[in-house]
């Protein structure tokens, strides 16, 4: 008691000793040094509050608060201009897909009420990074905002932080389906940060990460198929071994049926969305079918415009000309009659292409091909595709059938693709979620109207 009145009269003290010393008046507008006065509402307050608090009731902290970070570190506060390009990958490219696919009641059922942002990541004691973090199914904290960078590779990255913070959100809701974690429950370890991508990679994980628990495999999971790509996801299962693979298609199903029965949301369609808005408007080139096809990950498309596909999402009359005046070429060259089964692309490697005709006789019986050598290059736009008829690889087998009908391929099918300059895509884009990367084609680039496009193998 007698420190406390001891304290209090060292104030008075002061204070008097102040209140003696005369000054002329100074004049001081403060109004610039702290614009973001929580106090007045700024045009960034603004903007949060119609576009996130008033139609979802979800609340944005980016104003530094030290309570909700771990107090034994030092987090540095988010810079005002990182802020609203943040904000606004998360409504693009989380809110909206849901939106559009899960409905207005499940986003404001299941939606986070609480964003709490900043500046700097959060650095635990063995070096390992956070980017993010969710708790209580309310509220996502969102680390790293300095670093921003309007540029493809980081916004998806950061788009990838909160699909797989969401993914914990949904799993606090509705648990895991128990059999996820049986598929790699001896291969859980707390270490993941020692564990080489490669060793992941070869026991059917898509990160170091997803090795260190059940519950962030399968947030890794989601997050991997939804903006990471089924082309990545599908190059990566085939490129682990045989055992990987097995574990990460298993994994790819649990998370697809958990969402379409647990959660009654389409996973592939919410997959498409995801994946539209990062290549079409983020512009992330490594989604597209051309930068996969360049890495060798499809081996063929295959065109039968018999198939019923085609009557349901439609074909190009060019190509159809092409493909029909060959038919009856086929057809009309001996009393066999032979059917043209379908042409395929055969993609050889990164430069060079076959493209197969296959024929049955009318009767049934042997289905016989014939090749013709090609070669196409995908420009670095991983887009503009050319087609280019070079000398055949071969001359008996397959090339020798070519060649019976070397004179009407050559003014059919290898003059609609040398002729013309193409777009390679997930065409046409009329096809439902479930083919999206299934299916892909190319498309004049002067004409919309000229293009194919079928079924994809890897």
């Amino acid at each position: 008691m007698k420190k406390l009145i001891r304290y209090m009269l060292v104030l008075v003290a002061v204070s008097a000793l102040a209140s003696c010393k005369k000054e002329a008046a100074v004049s001081v507008d403060v109004n610039d040094l702290n614009p973001d006065d929580p106090v007045l509402k700024t045009e960034l307050d603004n903007w949060l509050k119609t576009t996130f608090l008033d139609p979802y009731n979800m609340a944005v902290v980016y104003r530094y608060n030290r309570y909700y970070h771990d107090n034994e570190k030092n987090i540095a506060p988010a810079q005002i201009e990182k802020v609203k390009p943040t904000m606004e990958t998360v409504l693009n490219g989380y809110i909206n897909p849901y939106y559009k696919i899960a409905g207005r009641d499940f986003i404001k059922r299941y939606i986070p009420k609480e964003w709490v942002l900043y500046g700097s990541y959060s650095y635990n004691t063995d070096g390992v990074v956070i980017a993010g973090t969710a708790s209580a199914g309310r509220r996502i904290t969102l680390y790293g905002l300095n670093n921003y960078e309007p540029t493809p590779s980081y916004v998806s990255g950061h788009l990838g932080v909160i699909h797989h913070e969401f993914t914990h959100i949904l799993n606090q809701l509705v648990a895991i389906p128990t059999d996820f974690e049986s598929i790699s429950k001896e291969d859980y370890k707390a270490t993941w940060a020692s564990t080489p991508t490669d060793t992941s990679h070869k026991y059917g994980f898509v990160s170091s990460y997803a090795s260190g628990s059940y519950p962030e495999d399968y947030a890794e999971t989601v997050r991997a198929l939804l903006v990471s790509g089924q082309s990545w996801y599908d190059n990566w299962a085939n490129t682990a071994s045989p055992l990987g693979k097995s574990r990460l298609k298993a994994k790819e199903s649990n998370v697809v049926n958990y969402f379409n029965s647990g959660l009654g949301i389409n996973f592939r369609n919410l997959q498409k969305e995801v994946q539209t808005y990062i290549t079409d408007v983020l512009g992330d080139q490594t989604k597209t079918f051309g930068y996969w096809l360049k890495r060798g990950l499809y081996k063929t498309l295959t065109v039968n415009l018999e198939d019923g596909m085609y009557n349901t999402y439609g074909s190009s009359a060019g190509f159809a000309s092409a493909y029909n005046a060959l038919k009856a070429a086929i057809k009309a060259w001996s009393p066999n009659q032979y059917h043209l089964d379908y042409v395929q692309f055969r993609f050889e490697s990164a430069t060079t292409v076959t493209v197969r005709i296959a024929f049955t006789a009318a009767a049934g019986g042997t289905q016989f091909v014939g090749d013709y050598t090609f070669a196409y290059a995908v420009g670095a736009d991983n887009k503009t595709t050319t087609f280019t008829k070079v000398a055949q690889a071969g001359t008996t087998g397959a090339y020798a059938n070519a060649a019976i009908f070397a004179t009407d391929f050559a003014a059919s099918i290898q003059q609609y693709l040398t002729t013309q300059t193409f777009n390679a895509g997930w065409t046409p884009t009329t096809l439902p979620a479930d083919l999206y990367t299934r299916v892909a084609g190319f498309t004049s680039t002067t004409d919309a109207q000229q293009y194919f496009y079928g079924p994809l193998t890897q």
